[in-house]
């Protein structure tokens, strides 16, 4: 895992070229005229996705984790608590959907809370856990950018 500001996500440009790219297109994104929805890069190797939403209790949301693809998960505004865990010994919900590459898990006792404000974002490996779209202090309209990068072929 990987905490940062968006403005410094060029640091990580050495993870791969696919991080390269997707960090260049997080820091030059025009936010404001972008409209929700799947963007490909790469095709599905290289792909993002803009979303608004109003987030939730942290009851009402889940773990999930990933086997092939890495998230760059990043707020432009409001306030998004986020669960982090490592994957393995947690409890599976949902098996593993090879199609979607997610697996959902029950919530552990123990987790690190993720406070991610605007101009921030964390970048998830395959196999670390995590609870996004959680409130902080009360619900919050957040929008945010979701990079799906591939790791490997």
């Amino acid at each position: 895992m990987i905490v940062d500001m968006i403005d410094k996500g060029k640091a990580y440009s050495c993870l791969s070229p696919r991080f390269a790219r997707a960090f260049d297109v997080l820091k030059n994104l025009d936010i404001n005229s972008a409209k929700d929805g799947t963007y490909e890069l790469e095709g599905r190797d290289l792909y993002y996705m803009i979303q608004s939403y109003v987030t939730k209790p942290i009851e009402e949301r889940r773990f999930e984790a990933h086997v092939r693809y890495a998230d760059i998960q990043a707020v432009y505004s409001g306030c998004e608590m986020m669960g982090y865990t490592q994957a393995t010994g947690l409890e599976v919900t949902t098996p593993y959907d090879e199609a979607k590459d997610i697996v959902f898990y029950t919530t552990p006792d123990a987790y690190t809370p993720l406070r991610l404000t605007a101009k921030e974002f964390v970048v998830l490996f395959p196999g670390e856990a995590h609870m996004p779209q959680c409130q902080c202090d009360s619900p919050s309209q957040v929008k945010k950018v979701v990079f799906k990068v591939l790791i490997g072929d």
